[in-house]
């Protein structure tokens, strides 16, 4: 949801100047998946059934077992919000968008029912860099943890984006998912560390936070190019796919290493895909399930901006077909953006809640373990936006909790 920053990758793999040595690279440490045949396209969508409590579901943090979440012990779903501004500090770190003060901060943990779920960006260019020393600085995201821990609250913690804007610079094309992400690319010095150092760093730090819910290795990720002269902040529509198998084997070789190098650094959170799921380049059509496959994901994510229809989409990449292929998995889903405009321009607030709650409830009925809202901020927008903010009725269909 921000602009394309658009930078070549390079080929160097090398040590991270100033901050931490080069990990290398690693054996993949994963358990090899169960082989699993996704519903076609054309067959009913089945909502996912009871199953029994895992051994470890009653441990305080949010498990995946059997095409559910569990928390506590019991079955867990979730309806909370974007906040993805939330680790900016101006002056302190790169920041991305707003900043809020910690009476801000303070207000959007508090404003949501305990053990909610709030997603935001920990991009180690505008969260965890410093920018007059350039080493990390891991005080924006402790004031992020810390906050959200004193309210009760989980998050879900993004370690990257497809574009690379407030980050290392970089469009992820598939040279990058195929290896390229233990290259380092330091974008205006606030990018260090490779993102695979970056990943070692930050999971090591919070994997033990009573606020942490999951991990997100990547915002977005599809394995696709963009032409040159839409680089470097245009590339929003002007991707290619020139070869769609090929991008869905380099986003199964990112997330085989990388989600497998999370599971072994943080063996009690699950990772969390990001995928948009409406066709992108390498998880188009049957490719989806393809990727979530894979033994480095445990949570199937989908991007909801269709309007006001509850459960939108089509056929071959709409949000019924996913839940049914998440449910063929065994896998949990969430739908990680629920984007409806509103405002002057468009519709009204009142009316956007009413659309939220209707999806909310279709989509919890369906097979969804949860929904979050795009994008909270602390003042209510100017014109037509996606944003919700403090008193905008969508908020307070979210502080109700899930009701399906």
């Amino acid at each position: 949801m921000v602009g394309l920053v658009v930078l070549l990758p390079t080929d160097a793999v090398g040590a991270t100047p100033g901050v931490l040595g080069s990990h290398g690279h690693r054996l993949v440490r994963t358990q090899p998946s169960a082989s699993v045949t996704a519903p076609s396209v054309h067959e009913s969508t089945p909502v996912v059934a009871s199953v029994a409590v895992p051994a470890d579901a009653a441990s305080g943090d949010i498990t995946a077992s059997g095409g559910r979440l569990f928390l506590n012990g019991a079955p867990y779903q979730f309806v909370g919000v974007n906040a993805y501004e939330i680790a900016s500090e101006w002056g302190v770190n790169g920041s991305c968008g707003t900043m809020e003060n910690e009476a801000q901060l303070d207000q959007l943990f508090a404003s949501l029912p305990p053990n909610s779920l709030v997603r935001f960006w920990a991009w180690q260019g505008s969260a965890a860099i410093n920018v007059r020393t350039h080493l990390l600085d891991w005080a924006p995201l402790d004031r992020v943890f810390d906050s959200a821990a004193a309210y009760h609250q989980r998050l879900v913690v993004v370690l990257a984006g497809q574009s690379g804007a407030c980050d290392d610079g970089v469009w992820k094309n598939p040279s990058w998912y195929n290896g390229g992400f233990m290259a380092v690319h330091d974008a205006g010095r606030l990018t260090p560390l490779s993102y695979w150092d970056y990943v070692q760093a930050v999971v090591s730090r919070y994997k033990d936070s009573p606020a942490l819910g999951m991990w997100e290795p990547i915002s977005e990720p599809e394995a696709s190019t963009c032409p040159k002269r839409y680089q470097p902040s245009a590339c929003g529509g002007h991707q290619r796919c020139p070869n769609e198998v090929a991008a869905e084997h380099a986003l199964v070789h990112f997330f085989d290493v990388v989600g497998g190098e999370i599971h072994f650094l943080d063996p009690d959170h699950p990772v969390e895909g990001g995928t948009i799921g409406s066709g992108q380049c390498g998880t188009s059509g049957p490719n989806y399930a393809s990727l979530a496959a894979s033994p480095g994901i445990d949570v199937l994510s989908y991007h909801d901006y269709n309007g006001a229809v509850p459960v939108g989409g089509d056929e071959w990449n709409g949000l019924a077909l996913r839940i049914g292929e998440a449910a063929a998995l065994r896998k949990p889903i969430i739908v990680g953006e629920v984007g409806i405009m509103a405002g002057a321009g468009c519709v009204s607030p009142e009316m956007r809640a009413g659309e939220f709650q209707a999806k909310e409830q279709a989509q919890l009925r369906a097979g969804v373990s949860g929904l979050l809202a795009w994008n909270w901020e602390p003042t209510a927008p100017s014109g037509c936006a996606f944003d919700t903010y403090p008193g905008d009725p969508l908020m307070r269909v979210v502080e109700e909790g899930p009701v399906s």
